[in-house]
């Protein structure tokens, strides 16, 4: 865990340590130097795990409740810089067609944006943790992979693919190597063409205007001149100024967002390369809260949940009603994993008003929606499920989220939690006011939409 997480890391870990019914996963950390390290690296790099890995089994099976069905939305690994400013030749990575197996000689070069060894190792590394509680510790899965008890789709980047087929060889293994995943295993990965992806935040010209226009909002003003941003901000202009090549090879000037900045910023420290040498643990900690309180600053305008995350929102809730009412189609599924990006989880932790956390999401991170149903209940056996009955199935069945391994409570649910979960049926509510009901009728900037969002950011 690096330096700036240190502190966040101590609370995770004094939590854990007072349960005593963790998991421990031998991870791997152990990476031969030629894929850790090359001329460019920093000597002094050692490989960890960004975030908490201990997962504690009461949270997803106990006395009174029983994991139903999962849906696990994660961001992708570590990656390669999208532009190519700087030399990509700095960055180590696989081909697609020997993204695990390793077996290419010599190492191809690093595309823009492309998922990092480190990176495909991290996401392993996930896939590991799901298969010691999923198979070895609730029996949950399959011990083979078996496509009617998982769902995959990821957004179409090679970072989100690779990470993907990376996490689900961490979970299956031998079961899912490249050559074995190739047909039909990684051609059943859904990924959507572009202009019906919502997994992200699509540009609309409502949005992007109430994205401007935050800048603009009275909180986010008094926020930033509380925590004097513009002092820090000038503090990081300076580093990056005055940082020489041989130093780092990292420098960015006149950053137009600080999710722009930690972005970049992760493709070079957390692939083991140098930094400057201003960048202070305290000063990158900050970095990731200003970051955090970019995203977090979007629920002053409800409607950008609606525009940027309503629609994938739609798609989990059909899914996860589908199975709370044992629909046909979805029988045997169990595991529905979302490969996404940052903004992806951001964008659901703010629609849920569920962003507990002080910082962006580090990659690797998942955010787990499950579906849990009291054991003492006795689904009722019938062909048809009628209205009645998809009500009674409703009321015994919560969901749970879980963000990095530590559960997270819903806002508008809080005070209707049973057990830390929220009620299926509250979850759906709250999941309605989220979605779309026109999503172009919606996406549209009148000229009376202007002024009214205007005379809200005005003293």
């Amino acid at each position: 865990m690096f330096g700036y997480f240190k502190k966040t890391q101590q609370k995770v870990d004094e939590n854990q340590n007072s349960v005593n019914s963790g998991i421990k996963v031998e991870l791997q950390t152990n990476i031969n130097s030629s894929d850790l390290k090359n001329e460019h690296s920093d000597p002094k790099f050692k490989f960890s795990p960004l975030r908490a890995t201990d997962v504690h089994l009461e949270d997803y099976d106990n006395e009174k409740y029983k994991l139903k069905f999962i849906q696990i939305v994660t961001r992708h690994g570590r990656r390669t810089p999208e532009s190519n400013r700087t030399p990509l030749t700095m960055w180590m990575c696989n081909s697609m067609d020997h993204l695990i197996s390793n077996k290419d000689s010599p190492r191809p070069n690093c595309d823009p944006g492309q998922l990092t060894v480190l990176g495909i190792i991290d996401q392993i590394n996930v896939g590991k943790i799901y298969r010691k509680l999923f198979i070895d510790h609730l029996g949950f899965l399959d011990s083979q992979y078996n496509k009617d008890q998982i769902f995959i789709r990821s957004t179409n980047t090679t970072r989100t693919i690779s990470s993907a087929r990376s996490l689900i060889h961490g979970l299956y293994g031998g079961s899912f190597t490249d050559e074995q995943e190739k047909s039909p295993h990684h051609s059943s990965f859904l990924v959507k063409s572009d202009n019906e992806e919502n997994m992200y935040p699509r540009s609309s010209t409502k949005l992007v205007f109430l994205r401007n226009l935050l800048k603009q909002h009275p909180q986010v003003i008094k926020e930033n001149k509380r925590s004097e941003l513009d002092k820090f901000t000038q503090k990081l202009n300076e580093i990056f100024e005055n940082s020489k090549p041989e130093e780092s090879s990292f420098r960015v000037r006149g950053f137009r967002s600080y999710a722009g900045l930690v972005n970049s910023f992760d493709c070079f420290r957390n692939n083991g390369l140098p930094i400057p040498k201003g960048l202070t643990n305290d000063i990158i900690q900050r970095m990731y809260e200003e970051s955090a309180k970019e995203f977090k600053s979007a629920k002053y305008f409800p409607e950008i949940s609606i525009l940027s995350i309503g629609r994938f929102v739609d798609d989990l809730n059909k899914e996860l009603k589908s199975k709370a009412r044992n629909d046909p189609s979805v029988k045997d599924l169990k595991l529905s994993l979302y490969s996404g990006h940052d903004t992806t989880l951001a964008a659901l932790l703010v629609a849920y008003d569920m962003y507990e956390d002080k910082i962006h999401p580090v990659t690797s991170s998942a955010l787990e929606f499950l579906l849990m149903q009291e054991k003492d209940y006795k689904e009722p056996e019938v062909e048809k499920v009628t209205k009645s009955i998809e009500k009674e199935l409703i009321n015994h069945q919560y969901v749970k989220v879980i963000y990095n391994h530590k559960p997270i409570h819903i806002g508008p649910c809080k005070d209707k939690e049973v057990d830390g979960m929220c009620p299926l049926s509250e979850f759906l509510k709250i999941s309605q006011s989220i979605i779309p009901t026109n999503y172009e009728e919606q996406s549209k900037l009148t000229q009376i939409d202007k002024k009214r969002y205007l005379s809200l950011v005005e003293d």
